[in-house]
């Protein structure tokens, strides 16, 4: 088993900064204002350098947060948030060598953030993510394959009246020192997820038919058998 301290130490900065960044998700600011913002705290905190094709902050905002998109060619727009509208933050921070992993989606109302519980539009695309992670964590094993998680999370998210946005198609990666390395939550990949000691879970979901595109993204790692996602509970909690 790998030392998860320096992983848990790089996600809770990221995790922070999906915490800080909520007062400058507001109408009015650009997306690319919110993509500097984001990574001007990240090096604030400490992660001064990213893992993902130098792109520390993906941000979208609107019916762009239904665009799947590598890291190679995202550019942050001058899209404005609407006082109404949707936002999605995927960070890829790293220190020292070690990534973190997370990914949020932000409810606008009334040109600020709100919680989803208490959103009256778009509460339903969060809600979906929050069980596909429940779900997740409930099937998952150390002997589970790659393939067959990918399989049996695709198959609900179907019957949710979802699709799986992702451009690669899979949910998810192992976390490695090198980009090149990961193993994907994808068909075909027969890869335990026992073998990876940590892998993400970020399911890119829409309604079909629908313009609005949501994230969630955790680390996980095994715990007496059962997938936990990384972080300090008080950070997780803040963002759940």
């Amino acid at each position: 088993m790998i030392e998860i301290s320096p992983y848990l130490h790089v996600q809770d900065i990221a995790l922070r900064v999906l915490r800080d960044i909520v007062p400058f998700i507001k109408s009015g600011n650009r997306e690319c204002s919110v993509a500097d913002v984001c990574t001007q705290l990240l090096k604030q905190y400490g992660a001064k350098d990213c893992w993902y094709h130098d792109v520390p902050a993906l941000v979208l905002v609107g019916e762009r947060t239904t665009v799947s998109v590598s890291g190679t060619d995202y550019q942050p727009s001058d899209v404005t948030i609407g006082a109404n509208d949707l936002v999605t933050i995927d960070l890829s921070p790293m220190v020292n060598g070690f990534w973190g992993d997370c990914a949020r989606s932000y409810i606008v109302e009334s040109g600020s953030v709100r919680p989803p519980e208490k959103s009256s539009s778009l509460y339903y695309g969060i809600r979906a993510e929050r069980e596909l992670h429940v779900l997740m964590k409930e099937i998952a094993t150390p002997e589970t394959r790659m393939n067959e998680l990918y399989s049996l999370i695709n198959q609900s998210i179907e019957t949710m009246g979802y699709k799986n946005l992702d451009f690669r198609g899979n949910l998810g990666h192992s976390i490695e020192k090198r980009l090149e390395d990961r193993r994907y939550i994808e068909a075909n990949n027969l890869t335990m997820l026992g073998d990876c000691n940590l892998f993400t879970f970020e399911p890119h979901i829409c309604r079909t038919n629908d313009t609005w595109g949501f994230k969630m993204e955790n680390i996980y790692y095994f715990e007496n058998d059962k997938a936990t996602p990384l972080g300090s509970p008080q950070l997780l909690e803040a963002i759940s």
